[in-house]
């Protein structure tokens, strides 16, 4: 039974109470009234009378009636008061109903919600076992095509050592696809979802986070917003950078990158593809940072022309990606080694309560030790100590 059915069965039972009190009241008013008359009709016989005796037996009858009259006239006082206080906890019967049924609307719309969110939770996991499904399709096939074909596709590149010079940073997102809704509930607040990242918020976070770090005039970010594949190749060739990182989405089989005709749709940019367009410049980048989900299935392909890759191994949601982006780049702006900045960006999230903190992973080739592996260089000329 729900508090607002209680209260109606409790306001009920008071209402029905106050009836009987009504009822009582003008039983006792009716009473003083009849003895009222009873006692002043004694009285006038009293004094008409001539006879001592009919005098006397006349006035101790009205008296009587008068104690009658006043007894009654108490009772209907009682009564009255009663009645008074029975009102009054109708009223706040009442009071706490309205709250209750208040309550109670709300604790539906919220039950409502949540029962939505978890359809749509199920149907997203469902979604998400279905493209499982068809990526391990796709991988089998890819891995034969991969086997079948010529092993120059994708060409080992050899990376060294950059010289001594600021760290630049290529920083590409793309957000295709977003869709957003806003709900108003009968409570009047209104609920905005959506299928969207929040890229920018990610770069921001993350060039807030270098403007407090000791080397920060030692990193250069670039960044290029709703990057198309093309845009990649273009700052591979501007900008030479030595990291490339790329914030947005991605499955196990590539990234999806903005498209040239500027339409909602997003390019698909595999991984064997992606390596060798990172491959293709005279400079190829010493890190490649993919923050995106489930894009460490890449990493194979990719570590044929970059020495090092960070990424997903599986879905991240927002709020980790951004803190994990703007933590490990304070760390690399602080001249600490690529396995120190990955672990703080973990344990930025663990503190924050965030999930993800086992996402991040990061593969190398063998000759390289993430450990001994610091990208940006405090003896540089121009650089604090």
């Amino acid at each position: 039974m729900t508090r607002s059915d209680t209260l109606r069965r409790e306001i009920a039972g008071l209402e029905s109470k106050g009836a009987g009190l009504t009822k009582d009241q003008a039983r006792h008013q009716e009473a003083a009234n009849k003895a009222a008359a009873a006692a002043s009709k004694k009285r006038g016989e009293a004094s008409r009378t001539t006879s001592d005796s009919t005098r006397r037996m006349a006035t101790s009858t009205a008296e009587r009636e008068e104690k009658k009259a006043a007894d009654a006239l108490k009772k209907v006082g009682e009564a009255q008061a009663k009645i008074a206080a029975n009102n009054k906890s109708i009223n706040s019967k009442r009071a706490s109903l309205t709250t209750a049924l208040r309550d109670e609307q709300h604790a539906k719309d919220r039950d409502e919600s949540r029962r939505q969110q978890k359809e749509k939770s199920e149907g997203q996991k469902r979604d998400r076992e279905e493209a499982k499904r068809r990526q391990a399709e796709k991988d089998h096939a890819r891995d034969i095509a991969r086997l079948s074909r010529s092993t120059t596709a994708i060409r080992y590149i050899e990376v060294h050592p950059p010289k001594p010079e600021p760290l630049r940073v290529l920083y590409l997102t793309a957000n295709p696809e977003s869709v957003e809704t806003t709900k108003e509930h009968p409570d009047g607040t209104v609920e905005t979802t959506g299928v969207w990242l929040r890229v920018d918020q990610e770069v921001r976070q993350v060039r807030d986070m270098l403007k407090r770090t000791k080397y920060r005039d030692l990193v250069a970010v670039e960044h290029l917003p709703a990057a198309t594949s093309m845009d990649l190749l273009e700052g591979l060739n501007e900008h030479r950078p030595h990291v490339v990182h790329f914030s947005g989405h991605a499955n196990a089989l590539g990234l999806l990158m903005e498209n040239d005709q500027g339409t909602t749709e997003g390019d698909d940019l595999d991984f064997g593809l992606l390596a060798r367009l990172l491959g293709a410049t005279d400079d190829p980048p010493r890190l490649l940072v993919l923050n995106a989900c489930e894009s460490l299935t890449g990493a194979e392909d990719l570590l044929q022309t970059v020495p090092t890759v960070i990424a997903m191994s599986d879905s991240i949601n927002d709020a980790s990606a951004v803190v994990f982006a703007g933590r490990f780049y304070a760390a690399i702006a602080s001249a600490q080694s690529v396995a120190s900045a990955l672990e703080q960006a973990k344990v930025a999230m663990d503190a924050a309560s965030l999930e993800g903190s086992h996402l991040p992973e990061a593969r190398s080739r063998d000759d390289v030790d993430l450990k001994n592996l610091v990208l940006v260089s405090p003896t540089i000329e121009g650089g604090s100590s």
